[in-house]
């Protein structure tokens, strides 16, 4: 189950743009942007509403009316409620139509399992433990999956309770494929949500428009070109990207889409920064606009093959060759005479200027070898720059293991969540077969709908389904009494019910939607069985069990939320940024420590994950202004710069001599290793900011110990690939500790 599906990220976003500056001008400005969102989310709901009300009625009808099958009625009415309505599957119609197809063989187990637990109370209660931590923590392997966990553990739920009825399977299995099939027909046709561009549209635009940039060698830029550039880069961040398009799978060609996507923006950034920048309007030196022009036709040819979208015929696609051979002139240009001959103020900068040529470089090399391999070339590894593509052979199976297992722990949110349902769902079962509840299945439904991340939440949604299940149960118990045994009275009114439930709920608020859907389940019982006025009231009290196991579970497990689990994962991320800091050190100064395996990156990786998963939550959850946070984004960029570094540096030809140097380079990153160690320890303890500051690296002691590079074309090869990965080692540095300092401004 995701973290955001109990959270409110319309206020918690609200509550971040109120504000002098976001009310005058920009909030005038953002008006029409404002309104636009406004009424494609109404027409979006409404969209929903139809669909879900169409195929469950047309469902319930054949089921109840056509067949004169009850139990069949009822699982292919509430597998469309569960599906289309209780679910958040992301994605166009099409999209949506494909997940819940692709849900069928899932339902169909979670069913059996169901049907056959009931046999027993305490069988059910285990398996409702199981199932339900299994379905919540597989939202783990996507934004499709996790978007249909809530239906998913509805279908547990409903066939787990008396009676023990195994000869009824038949027809809960076939309810259960029919309202599936209905749905999805619902989805791809009855008012679809529309397709968005493919995820590698977008990367090829971003390409095309790189190397578009990269095709100006000097002087200023049209306008519109950088803007194309800006944004081409914008529409690949994570938060602009629909989520069933997010390649956020395990799988290989998702792990490759997404190793693309951070080449393509870096190289936009790289580029932007170099056109930009003060001086950029000189003319640049002739390898550096042979290097440009290799990038730009580098991007142009990724960018075709991602269009073309076929598989790879041997020796065809992109290619990294040519770009890597007029990388070379670049890289081993004089770069430390030149610095030597600058005043201290100027060192960085010049540093700075030539980092974004090689950075851009480098990136389109990446961005070649991450289009062949999303195109089916595995051999990728073996090119020299392929030290990051080492997950390029792994197995289907190993990839989803190690995503499955990067979550399975107590500091990671998805976990936490998982372990919340799946007692709070054990806990509602047990006290259903205990109490032998008439409904119990309500209680376990409330309890899925009205538990969120955080306590706070947790105690404000009981409070607005109690009060709008009390209202809906009053109106439906007079609905009851007036209509009594009337059976096409129900049938009439169940459309406009649940059209005005599922379009309500949404757009009102859960008081709302908890009003209408007891009157929805009034409506509809009424024509399964013969009922009276009391089955509101036992709504009402099933409600009520639920809401108090979710307050429970809530106030017992993780009541805080993720706001304590944000502060450890980034000390946590903190201290791999270092430990990562001292391998790359250690690989690029000695040439020693390579023998791990790659299991560094995958510490790192595993670090950044849980980072990133933790903050999303936090960022989801309605919360009260406290003290000031760090820049927790800036933390990840950290993340991410020290992941750029052990990627490629120790992949790059020479090593550091003379020793001096080497001896350099050693206490540079140790400093900063120490210094992002000091700040994890700073983020476990929560005391006052850190009162060292990081530290500079001190370019001047750097020249006293590095010889002078003789004249262009006399230095020998080793000597040349020495100073030029000294000078890269020395700005990826760089920008850690500007990462570093950025942290320090923002607490």
């Amino acid at each position: 189950m995701r973290p955001q599906q109990g959270a409110s990220p319309r206020r918690a976003r609200g509550r971040a743009a109120d504000g002098p500056a976001a009310a005058w001008p920009g909030g005038l400005r953002r008006l029409p942007e404002r309104a636009g969102e406004f009424v494609r989310g109404h027409r979006a709901v409404v969209g929903n509403a139809v669909r879900v009300t169409a195929a469950s009625c047309v469902a319930f009808y054949i089921c109840r009316y056509g067949l004169d099958r009850a139990v069949m009625s009822v699982y292919a009415t509430f597998t469309v409620v569960s599906l289309g309505a209780l679910a958040r599957i992301p994605g166009s119609g099409r999209q949506r139509a494909a997940t819940v197809l692709t849900a069928l063989p899932a339902g169909l187990v979670l069913i059996t399992l169901g049907t056959l637990l009931a046999v027993r109370t305490w069988a059910a209660v285990l398996g409702m433990l199981v199932v339900g931590f299994l379905v919540a923590y597989a939202g783990t392997t996507g934004p499709r999956i996790a978007g249909a966990a809530p239906g998913m553990q509805l279908l547990y739920i409903l066939p787990c309770f008396p009676p023990y009825a195994p000869d009824t399977l038949g027809q809960r299995l076939l309810g259960f494929l029919l309202g599936a099939v209905l749905l999805a027909a619902a989805q791809r046709i009855l008012l679809p949500e529309p397709d968005t561009p493919p995820f590698r549209r977008l990367l090829a635009g971003a390409a095309e428009a790189a190397a578009d940039l990269a095709g100006h060698h000097g002087g200023p830029v049209p306008e519109p070109v950088l803007a194309r550039a800006r944004t081409a880069a914008d529409a690949l961040r994570p938060a602009r990207i629909p989520p069933a398009d997010l390649p956020a799978a395990p799988s290989l060609a998702h792990k490759a889409m997404a190793h693309a996507a951070e080449a393509v923006r870096t190289l936009l950034n790289r580029l932007d920064a170099l056109h930009t920048a003060a001086g950029s309007q000189h003319a640049y030196r002739p390898e550096t606009t042979a290097l440009l022009r290799a990038v730009g036709d580098a991007a142009r040819e990724a960018a075709a093959a991602l269009r073309h979208g076929a598989r790879l015929p041997p020796g065809e696609g992109p290619r990294a060759g040519p770009l890597q051979s007029e990388l070379a002139p670049v890289r081993t240009h004089r770069a430390l005479d030149t610095l030597g001959r600058l005043s201290a103020d100027d060192r960085l900068t010049y540093l700075r200027r030539r980092s974004l040529v090689v950075q851009a470089a480098d990136s389109a090399v990446v961005l070649v070898l991450a289009t062949r391999l999303l195109l089916g070339d595995r051999d990728v590894d073996r090119d020299p720059a392929g030290h990051a593509f080492a997950y390029a052979r792994a197995h289907a199976a190993e990839l989803w293991w190690r995503r499955l297992t990067t979550h399975l722990t107590p500091r990671s949110v998805i976990f936490q969540n998982a372990c919340r349902f799946a007692l709070g769902l054990a806990a509602a079962r047990a006290v259903a077969g205990l109490l032998d509840l008439q409904h119990g299945f309500w209680v376990l439904l409330a309890t899925l709908t009205l538990t969120r991340t955080t306590s706070l939440e947790t105690r404000s949604a009981v409070r607005q389904a109690l009060l709008g299940t009390l209202i809906g149960a009053v109106v439906a118990g007079g609905l009851l009494a007036v209509a009594h045994n009337h059976g096409a009275v129900y049938a009439v009114l169940l459309p406009l019910v649940m059209l005005l439930a599922f379009t309500a709920g949404p757009l009102r608020g859960l008081a709302w939607a908890q009003g209408g859907f007891t009157l929805v389940v009034a409506v509809l019982f009424a024509q399964v069985a013969p009922v009276t006025w009391q089955l509101a009231p036992v709504r009402l009290e099933d409600v009520l069990a639920g809401s108090l196991i979710g307050l429970v579970c809530g106030l017992a497990a993780w009541p805080r939320g993720a706001a304590p689990e944000v502060r450890r994962n980034m000390a946590t991320l903190c201290q791999a940024v270092a430990d990562g800091i001292g391998r790359t050190a250690a690989l690029v100064a000695d040439r020693a420590g390579a023998a791990d395996g790659g299991a560094g990156i995958l510490a790192l990786n595993r670090a950044m994950m849980l980072a990133q998963e933790s903050l999303a939550q936090y960022q989801s959850e309605p919360r009260e202004r406290t003290a000031r946070q760090p820049d927790w984004p800036a933390v990840l960029v950290a993340g991410a710069d020290a992941r750029r570094g052990e990627r490629l540096l120790p992949g790059r030809p020479g090593r550091i001599t003379p020793h001096e140097v080497g001896a350099w380079l050693r206490q540079a990153a140790e400093s900063t290793a120490a210094d992002y160690r000091a700040l994890a320890r700073h983020l476990r303890t929560g005391d006052g900011p850190p009162e060292v500051l990081p530290r500079p690296l001190d370019l001047g002691a750097l020249l006293a110990v590095a010889p002078p590079v003789p004249p262009a074309g006399a230095a020998p090869p080793a000597r040349a690939d020495s100073a030029a990965l000294l000078v890269d080692s020395v700005i990826w540095l760089d920008a850690l500790t500007a990462d570093l300092a950025r942290i320090h401004r923002e607490m």
